[in-house]
């Protein structure tokens, strides 16, 4: 609802996220969030990573203003959106 972006690259090997890496178009709160969620997914199983939530994102960050947890959410769904999305080919 802010109008901010994030674009997400994954290589993934063995259903496990090799790289990741991302670009956006908006906040610095954005950015803190698609670089801890960057470093989460890393070496990680694509089918746990669909049970990642916002507070883990949160939680990595040690701590975020409230009003920029829309910016976890955002990097959460675009995560869940690309996994998905290659589950489908």
């Amino acid at each position: 609802t802010c109008g901010d972006i994030l674009m997400l690259s994954l290589q993934i090997i063995d259903n496990y996220i090799k790289d990741a890496m991302y670009e956006y178009i908006g906040c610095a709160g954005l950015q803190a969030c698609a670089s801890a969620l960057t470093e989460i997914i890393k070496q990680k199983d694509i089918d746990t990573l669909l049970n990642l939530e916002i507070s883990d994102i949160i939680g990595y960050l040690e701590s975020i203003p409230e009003s920029k947890y829309e910016c976890a959410e955002i990097a959460r769904n675009t995560l869940i959106k690309a996994i998905n999305d290659y589950k489908k080919i």
